[in-house]
């Protein structure tokens, strides 16, 4: 009698361990197909970016939306297809609201042109400032500044002077602000902005560096024609005025360009799975019929 209830109770537990390993077996496929299915939505999903008009801070615009099958970037372009903005690595999927800086150059003409206009009223200063102190000097110190085949300097034994180590700070912070104004201009010419004005600006500024120049030799020389010098001053006033004309002109059409300018975010693979961007180089835009996955939208700063 006792027999058959032994093979019952083993009949049961085994029964209750194939039904354990089951709803285990169960769990597992169901939290695999899980997986496996989200997965696959994202790679079946089609690229696709939302990126709409809107009112940036001034170095960073939104991406809406943007679904990338199989992860990758977004790459901001300018009007003229080159690369101004670049997200993080972004994992496949849909991804909302995605902030990207812009680089520093596609925002910063405008900030260039009032550093420009600042550095022009300070050399223009400057060289008013060296002509009067120059009329100021005994002539014999001003032919040994002009005639330093070095080049202005601090050191020697003319700076023991006051007046001569005034001029020469004068002379010196001129030549840096012209030498920063020549750089933010090939910067510019460099980037395609304002050819035409950027060349006259560069034509006006050595004559206004010459000229000043050929003011204060006159000085050093004690038989000084006044009539010449109130002429070269006239002058040298008109080709300054005309400088802040031009810089004027473009910093209103740098105003415009930065006020409302026509932006792309497009989808760029990640070809090498190795999340770093690679372009130009094998992380080219997702497509889709053989065109990029991009949108065009109105942004203004």
């Amino acid at each position: 009698m006792r027999k058959p209830t032994t093979i019952k109770f083993r009949q049961i537990t085994v029964v209750a361990t194939v039904c354990l390993l089951v709803i285990g077996t169960g769990v597992a496929a169901a939290k695999t197909g899980m997986n496996v299915t989200d997965a696959e939505q994202a790679q079946n999903a089609q690229p696709q970016v939302v990126f709409e008009e809107q009112t940036a801070n001034g170095t960073t615009v939104t991406v809406a939306s943007a679904t990338l099958p199989n992860g990758g970037f977004i790459l901001i372009h300018d009007e003229s297809g080159a690369v101004i903005g670049q997200s993080n690595y972004l994992e496949a999927g849909t991804h909302k609201n995605v902030k990207i800086e812009l680089a520093p150059s596609a925002v910063s003409h405008y900030s260039q042109m009032q550093e420009m206009m600042q550095l022009l009223n300070h050399t223009q200063s400057q060289g008013i400032m060296m002509t009067m102190r120059a009329q100021q000097m005994p002539h014999q110190d001003m032919q040994r500044i002009m005639n330093d085949s070095s080049g202005p300097h601090m050191g020697g034994e003319m700076m023991k002077q006051t007046q001569m180590n005034r001029m020469m700070g004068l002379m010196m912070q001129q030549m840096q602000d012209r030498q920063r104004m020549h750089a933010l201009m090939q910067a510019m010419m460099a980037d395609g902005q304002h050819q035409a004005q950027m060349q006259e600006m560069a034509q006006l500024m050595n004559q206004t560096s010459m000229r000043e120049r050929q003011m204060l030799m006159h000085t050093a020389d004690e038989s000084m024609n006044q009539g010449q010098m109130r002429h070269m001053m006239r002058q040298q006033t008109k080709d300054y005025a005309r400088m802040r004309q031009l810089m004027q002109q473009m910093q209103t059409q740098a105003q415009q360009q930065r006020s409302a300018q026509s932006l792309t975010a497009m989808l760029h693979t990640d070809a090498n799975n190795n999340r770093q961007l690679e372009f130009p180089g094998v992380d080219g835009p997702y497509t889709q019929n053989e065109q990029p996955v991009a949108a065009t939208a109105r942004v203004t700063t």
